[in-house]
């Protein structure tokens, strides 16, 4: 008995990876990505315990991207971010990390705000916003917490978002994000090209987002936070108040340094939203548009009522056209024949305010173009 149990506690120990500071990222590095907007027949929340085997091989991309980490100075606003290590550079903005032996922390963000107005901003978060803890072991619990504080002017904005009332001379939007880990399980993650012996880790993200409005006249109040006086979900800027949820499952190698997968749940956890995991596939070179090319382009963008998708140069075929939302699950799709050039009008009650991504793809498979579309709401 004394040997058994004495050998599952060597097996336990040998078996258990430690994730250390050499699989974070650092200026150069490339991650290959991709996206299945709704998998099937996987489980990444099993029961939290150790020895376990997490079998994702039958995901399949609908769409790849790359995430590269370049020196903070390739990025535009790396001036206005001091201690920046590494920038990464996307279709939205740009976001700035601080990379050190013990952890990989965002330090801000440029470029479309996180708010979905549609606005550019140069925010910072206070403080850095920890990504990543090194090393990282089996029953690791962490905690973080950050603010970023976003202020404009209210003239930027439709007046159908004041409802009647006089618009204010600014607008300040608080967003405040707690966050908890917890390495609650390990064992080995299979994906498409690739088996791995990792940590899993749970994160639950909650954002709640705050406004104040800067009022001058009649009285000089200065600045007022609106929710106290404005309920969440009530109509114009009350659609912006709040807090959301967010729960993720990511897996950990010990020697890979972007994360074999990452899944999203919704918040009873039955259900896998999303699933982005390690492209281990190789592709060609991406093609840059020339003029001629096909292409697909949304007017307006930010988008209030209804979208127009105008579709060019496109050979005969049958084309799908389809609208993601931000975690990268399907909420609008439909058919279209098309042959040379077709615009294609969406009403968008039905959708919620936010950043979205659209993509037109052929009969094929093959993606003609994938873009972001902002929309706002009244």
């Amino acid at each position: 008995m004394l040997l058994a149990v004495f050998s599952a506690l060597c097996f336990s120990a040998y078996s258990q990876i430690i994730v250390t500071s050499a699989t974070f990222p650092a200026a150069g590095d490339t991650f290959h990505i991709a996206l299945d907007a709704a998998p099937m027949g996987v489980n990444p929340a099993t029961p939290p315990g150790g020895n376990q085997l997490w079998d994702f091989t039958s995901l399949q991309a609908s769409s790849t991207n790359e995430i590269i980490f370049r020196p903070a100075s390739a990025g535009l606003n790396f001036m206005s971010y001091p201690g920046a290590d590494a920038v990464v550079i996307g279709q939205t903005g740009e976001t700035y990390y601080n990379i050190t032996n013990n952890k990989v922390e965002a330090l801000g963000y440029a470029g479309a705000d996180p708010a979905g107005f549609g606005l550019n901003v140069l925010a910072k978060f206070s403080p850095p916003f920890i990504e990543r803890q090194s090393p990282m072991a089996f029953f690791d619990i962490t905690q973080a917490e950050t603010d970023l504080s976003l202020p404009f002017s209210t003239a930027q904005l439709p007046d159908s978002l004041f409802q009647g009332f006089s618009p204010p001379d600014s607008i300040r939007v608080r967003l405040h994000t707690e966050r908890l880990d917890a390495v609650d399980a390990w064992g080995t993650c299979q994906i498409p090209g690739g088996s791995y012996p990792v940590l899993r880790k749970k994160r639950v993200d909650y954002v709640t987002t705050n406004l104040d409005v800067y009022i001058s006249s009649p009285f000089p109040l200065g600045w007022v936070d609106l929710s106290l006086i404005l309920p969440a979900g009530t109509g114009g800027l009350g659609n912006f108040l709040g807090t959301d949820t967010t729960t993720t499952y990511r897996f950990y190698s010990g020697t890979e340094k972007q994360e074999i997968a990452v899944a999203t749940m919704s918040n009873d956890l039955s259900e896998v939203l999303s699933m982005q995991y390690k492209f281990n596939e190789t592709t060609d070179a991406p093609v840059v548009p020339s003029p001629g090319s096909a292409n697909i382009q949304a007017h307006p963008n930010p988008a209030v009522e209804w979208v127009r998708f105008e579709c060019t140069n496109l050979p005969q075929d049958d084309y799908t056209l389809k609208i993601f939302n931000i975690v990268g699950k399907v909420v609008w799709k439909e058919n279209y024949a098309i042959s040379g050039s077709k615009t294609i009008k969406i009403a968008l009650e039905d959708f919620k305010k936010g950043t979205y991504l659209y993509s037109l793809l052929d009969s094929k498979g093959n993606t003609i173009g994938t873009k972001r579309l902002v929309i706002l709401k009244p």
